[in-house]
């Protein structure tokens, strides 16, 4: 029988137990350690344990010996060879551990990367005192005046393999970068053709272009992403004579000319025009009654019938008696849109909101139900409901709810009492099939036949009539798509998968199209000899990897990646395996706060997580900022970090400047403006923005041509400003913009997203409106996106709210703010409740949500919609509430509640709103009373 010792307490073990039968300690492990570390002879032990700590030991003073910053690369590997015997001894016997040399060896190989740590850490200190001299000097030949502050030099010195440099807005990026190749060559012999620096746009790579190379007179390789794939495709194959940078025009080529191509695709594509173009209030987070309100206000309610010019009706003016044409349809939501769309594209005659055929006695309203169809003689109506089959809508309250489904039961009843066929459609049925599925079984039942109309049509008719709604429209999002799947590194074969994971007949639909769009286009490349950036970046990255595979080699040794913020998982995997297959040390640069390009696949998770993502690696932080002054900084850095999901820094600043941030607010009142409407409304801020640059010229010492940046969430913003006709743009691009009252003011306009990176005397915001195309913007992506776009949902507006301070951070003085009075962003009232920002005008600065200003109706408070109505002959203001629940409608808001149009008592007529001549007053008159004085003379005063 086979006896052993416990490692633990010495007992005597017989036989293969697990378990010592004297300590109670599992034994099993240690016969694996032993057989892997020492072989099976237990005789030799002792000896293979020191002799294995004798070359610990003199790996480890070899390695601490060197002076030189201790990476990760030159101790990680080998340390991994004693991690059996450290933790074979870790477990042994008291009397084993209590032996010197092991004592030591199990101290110092536990703490090994904490003893680096500290040897790393103490190798800097002494490094900073010897290199004093020559680092204060260093970068004497690109600007004399430059002097890098102690965390610059610690970046500098500081030689991991995998190094993170978070700098603040205004740190001195580029300087930092400059200065720490610059000590490379210099100081540690690097070949500067073995130094590569990537940054992301040509502008930027010129910046460090003109400080690298031509100031500092470094010969080191500085380039885009996109030249780095060239460069590498270049070196394996043929490179593509032509490259593409952007794939629309390809794609909306294809799209019309689909005709004679793929009867698959026109059959699908007919589909999605036809019913899923626009994306049902259910498919966005509309979590409240305003962003619904939002969400309407945004939808094309227009069908197919109209939109492609087959729509030829007239009404004749109450008023003026006069015969007005209309040639679109605009109707009340997506599902009726639907409806309409189904019936156009399978031939069914029908007109929306036609007068029910009978008159019903007592009604205060002529009663329209939503469509009247006919064929062959055959004649129906269409009522669609707004809730579901089981009578919910999570909109409505219990007493409304009931209000609606009694509504619905006396539509029903009246079409039974006069013998009418009624088809009822309700939001969501309880079978889960679709609206258009029950629709279909609906008619047919009732002896309609559905003669679809041709896909090819259909879709000719949409080429010819209206390619801007449609195809335009579908090329937009499938460029966005497609640009971002292959950004994430995705292949045909990623649809399948995709398929898989989409929950609803829109998703598939569209995956099904954009799946074979990616096909043609891929196919276009190939033929035409061409490739896109984003698969110069793909290709790149593959051929890399196959030089790791084979232990082929690039010759670099360091490797700087720019805006490391706006990092994209296909450059982060580009940037990766660049280091692997050279063996060089990675030093990426970048901030955090300011990573705003999610739409074109920036994940800011890559940067937050870098250390996590590398395996092992140092973060530096540069906190020193000489743009903005303190105050700035503590505002702006307070507002950004709200957002946890970032690097926590605290920025300083020798500057100080009192009250950074001022606001000036203007008239948003549609009404009481000088001038009326949207056009008053811009002027107001025109104007403001002007008085603004006239207040910074009065700052002594101001110069008459100082230069200002004048910054807008979206480039219309400019043009809002030229449509007042105070101020003018020059200039090629429209780069820049003159005030007509002041014009040697050298005024820049630029979105936030272009203006990141630059530093002006002075800022201003024009564009701080809460509102769909506001600051934060409030636009949702489409649904289909977010398979192929990540965003940071840590916060409400996560992106935007690093875009503000992006846009916050370009000044090197004061940022003036440009707001409505009334509907101020809602970041602006966070930093005015917050740090009390000083504020000349009126301001509504209310922790509720502000209420867009919207006609609204006075019964219910849903949103008014204007347009002509053929049933009363007028242009009416009609409640976009399910006519069910309000069917509030009037020709005049200035009589309130009491003007709702409904139906004369005394004649075929209705009531109106009409003004008392010589009076501001107003009452109701029968539409049928003449100007003569002929007519129905029958009157309703409005108290």
């Amino acid at each position: 029988m086979k006896v052993v010792k416990c490692p633990h307490c010495e007992a005597d073990i017989v036989g293969d137990i697990n378990i010592c039968p004297s300590c109670k300690k599992r034994v099993g492990r240690t016969k694996g350690l032993f057989n892997r570390i020492f072989g099976k002879s237990k005789i030799d032990i002792d000896d293979n344990v020191l002799k294995m700590i004798d070359e610990f030991n003199i790996f480890f003073d070899k390695l601490i010996e060197q002076n030189t910053y201790i990476s990760g690369r030159m101790y990680l590997s080998e340390i991994e060879r004693y991690k059996d015997i450290y933790n074979f001894l870790k477990i042994s016997s008291k009397k084993i551990q209590s032996e010197e040399k092991i004592r030591d060896f199990l101290d110092t190989y536990g703490n090994f990367k904490n003893i680096i740590k500290d040897y790393n850490n103490n190798y800097v200190e002494r490094k900073l005192e010897e290199e004093k001299e020559y680092l204060d000097h260093i970068l004497d030949d690109d600007n004399k005046n430059i002097k890098l502050d102690a965390e610059q030099r610690r970046a500098i010195l500081v030689d991991e393999d995998y190094c993170l440099v978070v700098a603040g807005a205004g740190a001195g990026k580029t300087t930092t970068v400059a200065a720490k190749v610059k000590y490379l060559v210099d100081r540690k012999g690097v070949n500067p053709e073995d130094i590569l620096v990537i940054s992301y746009t040509n502008k930027a790579v010129n910046e460090l272009k003109d400080r690298i190379q031509k100031k500092l007179k470094l010969n080191v390789q500085v380039v885009t992403f996109h030249k780095v794939g060239k460069d590498i495709i270049s070196g394996e194959k043929d490179v593509p004579q032509k490259i593409i940078g952007y794939n629309f025009k390809i794609i909306n080529k294809y799209l019309l000319n689909l005709l004679s191509q793929d009867e698959e695709l026109l059959r699908k594509i007919v589909m999605l025009f036809g019913y899923y173009l626009d994306i049902p209030d259910n498919k966005y987070n509309i979590d409240n009654i305003e962003k619904f309100f939002d969400w309407n206000e945004r939808q094309d309610l227009t069908t197919l019938k109209g939109n492609l010019g087959e729509v030829n009706e007239y009404f004749i003016d109450a008023y003026s008696r006069k015969k007005i044409t209309i040639k679109n349809e605009v109707l009340r939501s997506i599902q009726e849109v639907q409806i309409a769309n189904f019936l156009y594209l399978h031939n069914i005659d029908y007109i929306y909101e036609k007068p029910y055929k009978y008159k019903i006695l007592g009604a205060s309203k002529i009663y329209t139900p939503d469509f009247y169809i006919s064929q062959g003689g055959k004649e129906c109506y269409i009522e669609h409901f707004g809730i579901s089959e089981s009578g919910k809508n999570e909109m409505y309250s219990f007493f409304q709810l009931n209000t609606y489904k009694k509504q619905i039961e006396d539509k029903k009843q009246l079409h039974k009492k006069y013998g009418t066929e009624l088809i009822c459609t309700y939001s969501s049925y309880n079978d889960k099939r679709s609206l258009i599925e029950h629709l279909r079984e609906e008619l047919l039942k009732r002896g309609f036949a559905l003669n679809k109309k041709t896909d090819q049509e259909v879709y000719q008719k949409i080429v010819k009539l209206d390619q801007e709604k449609y195809i335009l429209r579908l090329a937009t999002l499938a460029s966005r798509f497609l640009s971002n799947f292959k950004v994430y590194g995705y292949t045909e074969e990623d649809f399948d998968k995709m398929r898989l994971k989409a929950n609803n007949v829109r998703t598939r639909l569209f995956l099904d199209i954009l799946e074979k769009v990616y096909l043609h286009y891929q196919s276009y490349l190939k033929e035409n000899n061409a490739i896109d950036f984003e698969d110069m970046i793909n290709d790149s990255e593959r051929l890399l990897n196959e030089m790791i595979a084979s232990k082929r080699k690039l010759h670099y040794q360091y490797i700087f990646v720019d805006e490391y913020q706006d990092i994209s998982h296909q450059r982060f995997n580009l940037a990766k395996s660049l280091t692997q297959v050279s063996d060089a040390k990675l030093v990426a640069v970048g901030d955090d706060w300011q990573s705003i390009f999610a739409f074109s696949g920036a994940d800011v998770s890559l940067f937050v997580d870098f250390v996590k993502n590398m395996g092992y690696g140092e973060e530096l932080k540069i906190t020193n900022t000489y743009r903005n002054g303190q105050e700035l900084i503590d505002i702006a850095g307070n507002f950004i970090q709200k957002n946890t999901n970032q690097i926590k820094k605290s920025l300083k600043s020798p500057k100080r400047i009192k009250k950074p941030i001022v606001v000036f607010t203007y008239s948003d009142d549609y009404q009481k403006n000088v001038k009326k409407g949207w056009a008053g409304i811009l002027y107001e801020k025109a104007k403001t923005v002007e008085k603004v640059i006239g207040l910074i010229l009065q700052v002594p010492g101001t110069p008459p041509d100082t230069e200002i940046l004048l910054i807008g969430r979206y480039g219309f913003d400019g043009d809002h400003l030229v449509r007042s006709e105070l101020f003018k743009y020059y200039g090629p691009k429209k780069e820049r913009i003159i005030c007509v009252k002041y014009p040697e003011v050298k005024l820049t306009f630029m979105t936030a997203h272009s203006s990141k990176g630059l530093g002006y005397d002075n800022v201003i915001i024009i564009n701080a409106i809460d509102g769909t195309y506001g600051f934060p913007s409030q636009i949702e992506d489409d649904p289909v996106l977010k398979m192929v776009i990540r965003t940071d949902s840590n916060i409400e507006f996560a992106e935007e709210r690093r875009l503000f301070y992006v846009a916050l951070t370009r000044t090197k003085n004061r940022v003036f703010i440009v707001a409505p009075a009334n509907r101020p962003s809602r970041f602006l009232l966070e930093l005015i409740n917050e740090h009390k920002i000083t504020v000349h005008g009126k301001i509504n600065t209310s922790p509720i949500k502000i209420k867009k200003e919207r006609k609204r109706c006075p019964i219910c408070g849903y949103p008014l919609r204007l347009q002509n109505n053929k049933t009363y002959g007028l242009r009416l203001y009609i409640c976009i509430n399910e006519p069910e629940i309000c069917g509030f409608m009037t020709n005049d808001l200035r009589a309130g509640a009491k003007g709702n149009i409904h139906c004369c008592e005394k004649c075929n007529g209705y009531m109106v709103v009409r003004k008392r001549n010589n009076e501001d007053s107003y009452f109701l008159g029968c539409t049928n009373w003449n100007k003569d004085g002929t007519g129905c003379n029958n009157v309703e005063n409005i108290e």
